[in-house]
């Protein structure tokens, strides 16, 4: 399977959760100080009910060293460095041998030009006579400009996050302090703009940001994320994870073979373009 085509909001609840081991660390002012692991795994379930097994559609190893994030999503082989200190991300494909860097500066290029479009698109579909036209408006124009009604859950710790698109239901501890939090929201705000840029055709990032903007607000940090769409297929999406706080001689040693196979001399970095046209070929 190529990675361009794993769902998008999986890829956004892997990257939201595999940021929590950061704030949970309390190290928000030496960085990623020491060394820790998370195991996530994203369930999904259809058509609104509660099923007893859900369905397991990815799992994701992250391991936090020397100051960068490797996530490791094994059913696509990719691995995206998360790499504050040089202010980029480093995307590459085991099986095709390729890579790609992505500059912190150009994902926010990136979102300005997104929304522009979107509020052309917008435009354009107002224009047509579609029976759709309304929801489609609706949603996109959510997008841009999310709204949510924002609720304490049933559970403790919950806090609920309603619109007529979509609802996050997230389980959460309140962070250590505000500089904590605040590591927390610059993290996942960028993971949020780095989905989108994989994935042309995904939502905007906006309605992930506004979550982590209230978050902050609040003092709080996720510890367990569940989305909810409001559409025909009523798709339920909840990640959860297990935390390690030291590596294991095992997982020292993959980050020493991805370390390894970027060196590779047969390792071919290109153009984020190209890497996007190498992924949806076979290797």
């Amino acid at each position: 399977m190529s990675s361009l085509k794993l769902d998008k909001t999986v890829r956004a609840i892997l990257t939201v959760t595999a940021a929590l081991i950061l704030c949970l660390s309390g190290l928000a002012q030496c960085g990623f100080a020491q060394d820790y692991r998370i195991y996530t795994r994203v369930f999904r379930e259809t058509g609104g009910a509660q099923s007893s097994r859900p369905e397991v559609i990815s799992r994701s190893l992250t391991l936090w060293h020397a100051g960068k994030a490797y996530d490791w999503i094994d059913m696509v082989g990719e691995l995206v460095i998360y790499d504050p200190a040089q202010q980029r991300y480093t995307i590459v494909s085991g099986s095709h041998r390729k890579g790609c860097t992505v500059e912190f500066s150009e994902l926010r290029h990136y979102l300005k030009v997104a929304r522009s479009k979107a509020s052309d698109y917008v435009d354009e579909v107002s224009q047509t006579d579609s029976a759709d036209a309304a929801a489609e408006i609706e949603r996109i124009r959510f997008q841009v400009d999310p709204q949510f009604d924002i609720t304490d859950g049933s559970e403790a710790n919950e806090v609920l996050f309603s619109s007529p698109v979509m609802q996050y239901s997230i389980q959460t501890v309140p962070a250590p302090n505000g500089d904590v939090a605040e590591t927390f929201r610059l993290y996942t705000d960028g993971a949020a703009q780095l989905n989108y840029m994989l994935h042309g055709q995904s939502s905007l990032p906006g309605p992930r940001l506004k979550i982590n903007e209230e978050l902050v607000r609040r003092n709080l940090l996720p510890v367990r994320v569940q989305l909810t769409r409001k559409d025909e297929a009523r798709t339920v999406l909840t990640a959860e994870h297990s935390i390690q706080w030291s590596l294991s001689p095992q997982d020292r040693t993959r980050i020493r073979d991805w370390q390894s196979m970027l060196q590779n001399q047969h390792f071919e970095f290109v153009s984020f373009q190209d890497y996007q046209r190498a992924m949806l070929e076979k290797p």
